[in-house]
């Protein structure tokens, strides 16, 4: 197998393992958007060959501080099931669904295949991306849907909801420009083909923000490149020259999007703003039941169980539950809708402060290692600047709509955080990811 995916020499890794399970990832990679039926057999591939790999040659790995997250994760979903087990409700679960939290750790088994290079990482980023354009373009039902998104209508690509694939396409656009001085700075004999796959990935990633219609999405993307964009200029102190044409790039992509893109955003806005002005005024009662009335009333009726249980929560069943045994939510509502559409409100109403505390914790270790690790000059500035675009990006759109509580959005969250944390750990584990008596 390819050395460059192999741990540090004489490790004891079996190659054949770490092959299979490396094979497994990119595979996922490809296939979690295009086939899902392949990418989830490939997920439980690559985590099975995980554990075979820690339990031989990479022992260690069980103290290490991710891993110790995933052991919490499952004592916080432990709790409210058992405080529902001795006191149970119509809320309470009599199974504890102990996947819930702990997918969201999936990443450090795609760190651990991925051993702490930097290829490595843009192999599987690379082809996580190109999963994502064979599904959007490889088909002539594909184009048939492009043509009808351009036409005004709202469009999903058959990728479970138009937020869900919107999502997809802000996280390309964040990795195509992030990623574009490194793509684009070879010589002319490459240029002439990089350029255009560049522009074209580019190109699908602003047209497929705009035919999915998602307002979150394109605030999502302008606050992460605005913020990362102050990010970055704080890093490197650019000449002025360069800052100059980083400013036209960011306006040519403003038209890029277009009048048109926006003219959907402010015709949704303006159909929600009398709705939006009413709970910006803190009247929360009597919200009429259009799209964001629903995750209002939703999210009230969510807010009335945290209090009553705001340290451990209901469990793992709690977002449905609560909406199904609600008495101030419409039937319709009860049967359309079985989740809050903020992956944090569901967290604290499942888990309590215990589950939120958690997630924030996990944010601060890796934005902690991460910037220790370029501080050591290990991760490059982009993959950095990435990292924190992704961040912002992340938490905004998971406040209005529950993509970590579903297969789309722990795919993208365990290969770009996978990718970030193997990184990291060439500060932590210089000699690489084996045994330290090996």
């Amino acid at each position: 197998m390819d050395a460059g995916w192999s741990g540090v020499e004489g490790d004891g890794i079996s190659p054949y393992l770490r092959g299979l399970g490396v094979a497994c990832l990119l595979t996922y990679a490809l296939c979690r958007i295009w086939f899902g039926g392949v990418g989830k057999a490939m997920e439980v591939g690559f985590l099975a060959m995980t554990l075979l790999l820690m339990l031989t040659s990479h022992r260690r790995m069980a103290l290490d501080t991710y891993f110790k997250f995933v052991l919490l994760a499952v004592l916080v979903q432990l709790i409210p099931w058992c405080l529902g087990m001795l006191a149970p409700t119509v809320i309470s679960s009599p199974n504890p669904h102990l996947d819930r939290l702990t997918k969201i750790f999936f990443f450090f088994a795609t760190a651990i295949l991925l051993a702490g290079r930097l290829r490595n990482v843009f192999w599987l980023w690379g082809i996580a991306a190109l999963g994502l354009l064979f599904a959007v373009l490889g088909s002539s039902v594909d184009w048939m849907v492009w043509q009808q998104g351009m036409s005004g209508l709202r469009v999903d690509f058959g990728i479970r909801n138009a937020q869900h694939v919107a999502m997809y396409f802000g996280t390309l656009m964040l990795g195509c420009l992030c990623f574009s001085q490194r793509w684009l700075a070879v010589g002319p004999r490459r240029l002439w083909w990089r350029l255009p796959l560049w522009l074209g990935a580019l190109a699908v990633a602003a047209l497929g923000i705009m035919v999915t219609q998602t307002r979150t999405i394109f605030l999502a993307i302008f606050l992460a490149l605005l913020l990362a964009l102050m990010f970055w200029i704080w890093l490197k102190r650019p000449r002025c020259w360069l800052l100059g044409l980083l400013l036209a790039a960011a306006a040519l992509l403003c038209v890029t999007l277009g009048e048109r893109g926006i003219a959907h955003v402010e015709q949704r806005y303006e159909q929600e703003a009398p709705v939006i002005q009413q709970l910006l005024r803190g009247d929360w009662d009597d919200i009429p039941y259009t799209s964001v009335g629903v995750r209002a009333n939703t999210w009230k009726v969510a807010a009335e169980k945290i209090m009553e249980r705001p340290w451990f929560g209901w469990g793992s069943q709690a977002r449905s539950r609560v909406i199904a045994h609600s008495d101030a939510l419409p039937d319709w509502v009860k049967q359309q809708f079985g989740h809050l559409h903020n992956y944090f409100l569901e967290v604290q109403l499942s888990y309590g402060l215990a589950g939120t505390l958690l997630l924030v914790a996990l944010a601060g270790v890796i934005g902690r290692d991460c910037w220790l690790t370029w501080r050591a000059g290990l991760m490059p500035t982009d993959v950095l600047v990435f990292g924190f675009c992704f961040f912002v990006f992340w938490v905004i759109v998971n406040n209005f709509e529950s993509y970590m509580s579903f297969g789309t959005g722990t795919f993208v969250f365990n290969i770009i955080v996978g990718g970030l944390v193997t990184l990291c750990w060439r500060r932590r584990y210089p000699r690489g990811l084996a045994d330290a008596d090996r």
